[in-house]
């Protein structure tokens, strides 16, 4: 190691240790970010405004509610549950009393598998800035990029616990949990913070 090496590097890792790595939904996304956390930890939705939620059938297009319809008439189905058909009986919302989400820990999980794989990372990039061939800002952006990719990628691999039947058929028969839009997927971004 030079000292040419050493002068670029240390006043670059001092920089690196004035900064802070986050990554997840970044800012106020409102509705995303509560969609991630949904995801990650679960919840227990039960209806505010009347005795039973509104599940879109297959038959209802994305974004569209039940009140977005006049025609709906209610069917009971016996169990404390019931059906709202269209009036060519097409079912179109399932009514029931409580939703069930179960947590999906995508995030814990991923920090779990990869924390060893992300330090050694980091460490490497680290040298890299003591060698004067990597900034502070080029190793934040780096490690940024690389957490990133890997939540990305644990959410569209992720399947299990399944979706619930009518989530599938409402989605064409395709049972991922955590991507439906796709937006939750391209919520997950870095920032780099001063600290």
């Amino acid at each position: 190691m030079s000292y040419n090496n050493l002068k670029r590097g240390i006043p670059e890792l001092r920089k690196l240790m004035g900064k802070q790595l986050f990554v997840g939904v970044q800012g106020s996304e409102g509705k995303i970010a509560m969609i991630a956390h949904v995801m990650e930890f679960g919840a227990h939705i039960k209806p505010i405004n009347g005795k039973y939620l509104t599940i879109p059938s297959e038959n209802v297009p994305h974004g569209r509610s039940a009140r977005d319809y006049k025609d709906l008439h209610f069917v009971t189905r016996g169990n404390g549950k019931g059906i709202l058909i269209n009036k060519d009986g097409q079912v179109m919302f399932y009514l029931v009393p409580r939703v069930d989400i179960p947590g999906r820990h995508y995030f814990t999980e991923t920090y779990d598998t990869h924390i060893v794989e992300w330090t050694q990372k980091y460490r490497k990039q680290v040298h890299e800035i003591l060698m004067g061939r990597q900034t502070a800002d080029g190793c934040m952006e780096y490690m940024g990029q690389v957490v990133v990719r890997d939540i990305r990628k644990a959410i569209v691999d992720w399947k299990v616990p399944h979706n619930a039947p009518a989530t599938v058929a409402r989605k064409h028969g395709v049972d991922n949990p955590l991507v439906d839009t796709g937006r939750l997927v391209a919520s997950i971004t870095h920032e780099v913070r001063r600290s």
